[in-house]
């Protein structure tokens, strides 16, 4: 029987190979992210708290920071 294809099995790549493949995601993730930030903003606002134990703690404004 074969073995199911598994997507992240990594070949082995020269540093060069690495270094630019890394580079290439983070910026291709910053722009989808830039470009798409209202878009998941409001998709995740609009959500009901997945988790309600850890609820976000909101400070009063009037407090000094230290």
């Amino acid at each position: 029987m074969c073995e199911p294809f598994d997507p992240f099995d990594f070949p082995d790549l020269p540093d060069e190979a690495v270094v630019a493949l890394d580079n290439f995601l983070t910026e291709f993730l910053t722009r989808f992210q830039n470009h798409y930030f209202a878009q998941m903003h409001s998709y995740y606002h609009d959500r009901p708290e997945e988790n309600s134990d850890y609820p976000q703690m909101t400070l009063p404004l009037s407090d000094p920071p230290f």
